[in-house]
């Protein structure tokens, strides 16, 4: 297939006019639509300038087979993006409710044995969130997984207005979900402080954390959503640089949570800390940021 034909059908992936090329290329319409008439040839610096447009190699441009099947494989990135922003939001959501759950159980305890029975309650309330929230994580990161081996690099699929707007909406959901929080955080000091539940109750606490559930169940998905748009970034991911360093992330941020999880059980059960142990879960998190922060600081 010749560059004439690739230059058309790229442009046409990308739903780009003749105009709109030939204004970020600083040449005429007519220049373009001679190249892809195969009238004319573009110099090697415009080639160049196409292949970071469009997000391909020179080989791909002039040697390689581009056609409008290809828009209708890359069209499934939005699709299977899309799915997994909802599920895995969804299932953190679940998680996080279940430890809402355990939590608001406790606050009707009024004897050590009812904190036992309400405890374990509530853990397999968690553990039903798990259950569920589990396969949705597997299945969509299976899918994508699967996608990227198909697809180790695509060309870019939104246009420079779609990818604009996208990341500025779901910017504003993700401030709507830290919002969420910080209002919980709010309402805990004011119950607290205004002793409605009295000094040792851990309904504050509880409160606390529906709004987490659905403060981070908001953050997920819309980072999600807006990482969505970012095709480079997408491309990056898919070097075997990049995904040693994820493995090595991984392993250790896995050890973390487990840990975690541990502390937090033995702190409820044997020590009775279910009102302050739920912290060991934000540290945590704050740890594995620390990890990838360090096997990502060259980039």
């Amino acid at each position: 297939m010749s560059l004439s034909e690739n230059l058309q059908n790229l442009r046409k992936i990308k739903n780009m006019s003749q105009e709109e090329l030939a204004e970020k290329l600083n040449v005429s319409r007519q220049a373009v639509s001679k190249w892809e008439g195969g009238n004319g040839y573009p110099e090697t610096e415009k080639i160049i300038a196409i292949c970071e447009i469009f997000d391909c190699s020179m080989d791909e441009l002039v040697k390689g087979k581009i056609t409008e099947d290809v828009k209708q494989e890359k069209s499934k990135y939005d699709t299977i993006k899309s799915k997994a922003a909802k599920e895995i939001a969804l299932g953190v959501g679940l998680i996080l409710l279940g430890v809402s759950a355990m939590l608001t159980l406790l606050g009707f305890a009024t004897n050590e044995q009812a904190e036992e029975r309400f405890a374990l309650i509530g853990v397999v309330a968690i553990l039903i969130g798990v259950i569920f929230a589990v396969p949705m994580f597997i299945i969509n990161g299976t899918r994508l997984e699967d996608f990227k081996k198909k697809n180790a690099k695509i060309a870019n699929i939104y246009t420079d207005a779609e990818m604009e707007e996208g990341k500025s909406k779901y910017t504003k959901i993700m401030s709507i979900g830290i919002s969420a929080i910080l209002l919980g955080v709010v309402a805990m000091m004011a119950l607290i402080g205004l002793k409605v539940f009295g000094e040792e109750s851990i309904f504050p606490v509880a409160i606390l954390m529906y709004f987490v559930t659905i403060g981070a169940s908001t953050i997920v998905f819309s980072a999600n959503m807006r990482e969505k748009f970012d095709i480079e970034k997408y491309n990056k991911e898919n070097t075997e640089e990049y995904k040693e360093k994820e493995r090595k992330t991984g392993k250790i941020c896995g050890v973390i949570m487990l840990v975690t999880t541990i502390v937090y059980l033995v702190c409820g059960f044997a020590f009775r800390r279910w009102d302050i142990n739920w912290i060991v879960y934000p540290v945590g998190g704050i740890l594995c940021g620390i990890v990838g922060t360090i096997f990502g600081k060259d980039e």
